[in-house]
């Protein structure tokens, strides 16, 4: 007596697939894995051919494809190899994208961690400008390049990473000290006003190694970046009245310097 192709209920399959009966029934609903065998009630039944359908389709979402791709590449069996042949390229594309969203992510994650870690204030608006950094460092990158050389880009963009989280704790201990010197209503004409403008020029440049290149540069581009910028800003770690306290500190030591180059 031949051995006959043993047949299960949809919640027997389920089990011994380990997959849910919820999924099965969308996969069936969509018809993706749509079984053709019934038992005398009536009730559909799995068997083989269903596995290694179900298998089929566990690959190919492993491998990041929807379920209509799926559907697609596995409705016609001769021809399957030769359409995934085909999209695997792309797919390999979309995958290392994901794989490299996913490696900024984690980034983002690590850096918020260290600087909570460290007692550091984090406000939404330092929260969103440092996730919109990490996120967007790419374009951030063409950005500078469109002004500056790609060597100084590079060392804008290029740090370690132990560096870039010392660097998040400097800028966000500078943060603090803005902040404190607002709150005590100290002028933009004091010599502590000067030292927070000079300290942020320090952390800007800290890791650029040739400085009077990058301020050769920052002279020639600053006329245009003025016009652009407006048109394309990046969210800031500051709110709009310590950009105005920090512009007007910038106005006065300006004034300071013609007047003793006079």
């Amino acid at each position: 007596m031949e051995n006959q192709e043993p047949f299960f209920t949809i919640s027997e399959f389920g089990k011994r697939a380990r997959i849910t009966v919820r999924t099965l029934r969308f996969y069936e609903e969509i018809g993706v894995l749509k079984p053709t065998q019934q038992n005398s009630s009536g009730h559909r039944l799995y068997g083989l051919t269903e596995l290694a359908k179900l298998q089929q389709i566990q690959s190919l979402k492993f491998l990041g494809y929807s379920l209509q791709e799926i559907k697609k590449l596995i409705e016609n069996d001769t021809d399957a190899v030769t359409q995934l042949n085909k999209s695997l390229p792309l797919q390999h594309n979309l995958l290392t994208e994901k794989r490299n969203e996913l490696n900024r992510a984690i980034e983002a994650v690590e850096r918020v961690q260290f600087l909570i870690e460290n007692g550091k204030s984090i406000t939404w608006t330092v929260l969103s400008s440092l996730l919109f950094q990490m996120e967007h460092e790419q374009d951030q990158m063409e950005w500078v390049k469109e002004y500056f050389s790609d060597d100084i880009a590079n060392q804008f963009f290029s740090l370690p990473k132990k560096q870039r989280q010392q660097l998040d704790v400097e800028m966000l201990d500078w943060l603090a000290t803005v902040k404190k010197l607002m709150k005590d209503e100290v002028s933009p004409q004091s010599p502590e006003a000067f030292d927070v403008l000079v300290k942020l020029t320090e952390l800007a440049t800290k890791h650029v190694e040739n400085k009077e290149e990058l301020a050769d540069q920052l002279v020639q581009a600053q006329e245009v970046m003025e016009s652009d910028v407006i048109n394309f800003q990046f969210p800031t770690l500051l709110t709009p009245k310590e950009e105005a306290y920090l512009l007007e500190i910038g106005r006065v030591m300006e004034a300071l310097y013609n007047e003793n180059d006079d």
